[in-house]
């Protein structure tokens, strides 16, 4: 009986020092995907664990040190936290203001310095990136930093989960583990009386913030698991590198030229998984391990930026941007051909569903069925525009693209499928919706094919119903689907009806940056491989509010950006500039032109035209058309003719995140006298004869133009229409024949538009006409 005692306790005893060797250690682990830890766990050095009112537990760390601004401090406290399952985690801590400060209370005594030793450390907002100074990556934050640590700071005095880097451009922390073991986390003093209540490492993709946030929840204490702990970190993944391959900064190309988007990536440590191509800030094409060019199609004139993002199989990103000029250059692009390689037949396309001049009833919802072959290879990309714009876009496998509750109007589809040798064939069909008409399209049900097929299953993962987010911050949509007799082949993100992501197997999340005040709705829609879809749907408040169903939203149709003239050897200002004023040649000589933004913009993108040009990016106020230099404004010499200036604020810096506001004017300088279709607000025909006039401007959304042309205009003519950002959005001809001086132009599509500012530029031979439509 005691050699039975015996045994047994030494069982147990190898037991308990079996489970204590697999946590050795470890302060807590990850279960499941999240991994939770009260701060006052451990302290060192100036920090001390109080009683703070709020607190989760009763009590908080609070660092009692002096004030280390520059780096880290002495005190340091090394958590180690087991990671169970590799992957990308967002990290948060709960932090608060324990010494109030007599003025700018909010921005004293907030924060403190972070280290995680994982795969990868970094800072995300939206897309960008930030890595610690001291990491040997690049680009680094706003503000100080130094040895592989983060500032993380908080605005708030309660208690709050605000955990975040880079000042003045917020960016949200994330760690990679590639492998399983025990990695360590370490906090140092940075500013007295920051206190730190608990912190949690979770996966996106498998909690929600709320629920990452519930102090209900209790910590992931470590007890133990099959996998040792390594002893160094795993080696760090390497971004991927790309690069434009048949086009250079500054190029000039001529009016109408088309030619493709050549880049060359490469992952050093692995492979490219995503590429996405930017023209003038705006997403254009989205192409997942294989990227077929985006072709750039009769270029109108002006200054273009061209930007390449890849992506690798574990997150990492790389870009690359070129800037080039469209305008008085002869030298053709130095491009691949775009005709079809030596013996390679272009593929096919045409639409299954729908026919030319088909009428349907308000309300209409139906997919866009296509069938694209390739006689001698296969399709790699499907592309659908609707109206001009980029809709969707797939791979080899193209899943109908959906067209819903459609409002009353004039609809273009055209339909876009490049091979696997380059050739791209397009199809395009016009129909109408609102008329008496009551016939639905002759489509195939949307319900999924017979066959036994399951249809998949859609859920968001990173937010819930109801759930209010900060106004301003960046969210981010993260999705679950799973196909129980298949696969997906689709993921689709909308927000407040508008599309605004696909991707195609692999779903990246969608994040909302700096989002507006008030309701929005979400919607996560998937297809599996054999076309059944799902879709799941919630609405999140930014701001105070209740949940509502949103109406999408519109673009500021109240400007809010004042342009004032500046002398630049004083920084004095002159005058305030409005449209269709006119300077003097001497005011124009030695000056600038500062945009006088409204509250929360990070950038200005000014687009100057005419006489002469200039496309300009601003990240910094005082935001000014010529630049400066520590608010010491850059002077510069206009020449006497006529101008057209637009300003447009966005919420992030480089000209990205939300358009705030924008405003354009048409000014003189000299003054050389020019019409103004911007103060030509009339919808009478107008009597003028030596320009040519557009009425009635502001344009009805029937989109009917009346062009009274210009003495001796004649024979063809080529227009195309633009907005504010450059994008082409309606193109056609039309033909003058002997004495005739007036033209009808059918412009739906800029009937369609949001209210703003759009440009109708006319060729004939030499000559080129660009008037402003304004679209209320």
């Amino acid at each position: 009986m005691k050699t039975k005692i015996t045994l047994l306790l030494l069982m147990n005893f190898f037991f308990i020092t079996h489970l204590s060797a697999q946590c050795s250690g470890a302060d807590f682990e990850e279960k499941n995907g999240i991994a939770i830890l009260e701060m006052e766990a451990k302290t060192a050095g100036s920090w001390r664990k109080e009683a703070r009112s709020g607190a989760s537990a009763g009590s908080a760390i609070v660092y009692r040190g002096s004030n280390s601004f520059s780096g880290p401090s002495s005190s340091v406290i090394t958590y180690n936290v087991k990671i169970n399952s590799p992957g990308t985690y967002r990290f948060i801590w709960r932090n608060s203001i324990a010494i109030i400060a007599s003025s700018n209370a909010a921005t004293e005594h907030n924060d403190s310095w972070l280290k995680i030793n994982a795969s990868n450390f970094f800072g995300l907002k939206g897309s960008h990136r930030v890595y610690p100074k001291g990491s040997g990556k690049s680009p680094v934050p706003n503000g100080a930093g130094g040895g592989g640590y983060f500032k993380i700071f908080t605005n708030i005095i309660n208690w709050s989960w605000s955990t975040q880097t880079s000042d003045h451009d917020d960016h949200y922390i994330y760690a990679t583990f590639n492998n399983p073991g025990v990695y360590s986390i370490q906090v140092s003093g940075r500013s007295q009386g920051h206190s730190i209540d608990r912190m949690v490492l979770y996966k996106e993709s498998n909690y929600s913030a709320s629920q990452a946030q519930n102090l209900a929840t209790s910590q992931t204490n470590c007890t133990g698991g099959s996998t040792p702990p390594p002893t160094t970190p795993p080696t760090t993944n390497v971004a991927p590198t790309v690069s434009f391959t048949n086009i250079k900064n500054g190029q000039v190309f001529p009016v109408g030229s088309s030619f493709p988007v050549g880049i060359a990536a490469k992952d050093s440590d692995g492979s490219i998984s995503k590429h996405q191509i930017y023209v003038n800030n705006a997403l254009v094409d989205t192409d997942g391990a294989n990227y077929s060019p985006h072709q750039l199609t009769k270029l109108t004139a002006g200054s273009y930026t061209v930007k390449a993002t890849v992506t690798d199989n574990r997150g990492a990103t790389g870009s690359a941007t070129v800037n080039f000029v469209v305008g008085s250059g002869t030298t053709p692009p130095t491009t691949p051909p775009t005709t079809p390689p030596s013996g390679n037949n272009p593929p096919s396309v045409s639409f299954t569903n729908i026919s030319n001049g088909q009428n349907f009833v308000v309300g209409s919802s139906f997919p866009i069925l296509i069938a694209a072959t390739d006689s001698d290879g296969s399709i790699s990309k499907h592309q659908i525009y609707v109206n001009g714009k980029l809709v969707d876009t797939d791979g080899a496998t193209y899943t109908a693209h959906p067209l819903t509750k459609l409002s009353a109007g004039s609809y273009t589809i055209k339909a876009t499928v490049t091979d696997n040798k380059g050739a791209a064939t397009s199809a395009t069909v016009n129909f109408t919706v609102g008329g008496s008409t009551t016939t639905p399209p002759t489509t195939p049900p949307t319900t999924p094919p017979t066959g036994g097929n399951t249809p998949p299953t859609v859920r968001i993962s990173t937010l819930t119903d109801g759930q209010t987010v900060k106004v301003g911050s960046t969210v981010s949509v993260g999705v679950i689907a799973n196909d129980s007799d298949g696969s997906i082949a689709k993921h689709q993100i909308f927000v407040n009806g508008i599309l605004v992501d696909t991707d195609g197997a692999n779903f990246t999340p969608h994040p909302i940056v700096g989002i507006k005040a008030g309701n929005h709705q979400i919607k996560a829609t998937v297809t599996d491989n054999k076309g059944a879809t799902a879709t799941t749907t919630i609405n999140i408040v930014a701001g105070t509010g209740t949940p509502t169903t949103p109406t999408p939203p519109t673009t500021p149709t109240n400007p809010t950006i004042s342009l004032d003239l500046i002398k630049a050897s004083t920084n004095a200002k002159i005058t305030s500039i409005s449209n269709g004023v006119s300077l003097s040649s001497t005011n124009a000589q030695g000056m600038n032109i500062r945009a006088n933004a409204p509250s929360g913009t990070k950038s200005v993108v000014f687009r100057l035209s005419g006489t002469q040009s200039r496309y300009w990016v601003e990240s910094a106020a005082p935001y000014a058309l010529f630049g400066d230099i520590g608010g010491n404004y850059n002077p510069h010499n206009l020449p006497n003719g006529s101008y057209t200036l637009s300003a447009s604020a966005y919420s992030s810096n480089g000209g990205s995140g939300t358009l705030i506001a924008n405003s354009t004017i048409s000014f003189t300088v000299g003054g050389a006298s020019t019409f103004n279709a911007l103060s030509a607000r009339s919808n009478s025909r107008p009597d003028r004869s030596d320009k040519t006039i557009a009425y009635p401007n502001p344009v009805q959304t029937d989109g009917r133009v009346s062009l009274k042309l210009a003495e001796g205009k004649s024979g063809e003519h080529t227009y195309y229409i633009t907005n504010s950002l450059g994008i082409q959005i309606d193109q056609g001809k039309f033909k003058i024949q002997g004495s005739q001086k007036e033209v009808d132009l059918q412009l739906s599509n800029v009937g369609r538009q949001i209210p703003g500012v759009y440009y109708l530029t006319i060729l004939n031979g030499n000559s080129k006409e660009t008037i402003p439509l304004i679209r209320e």
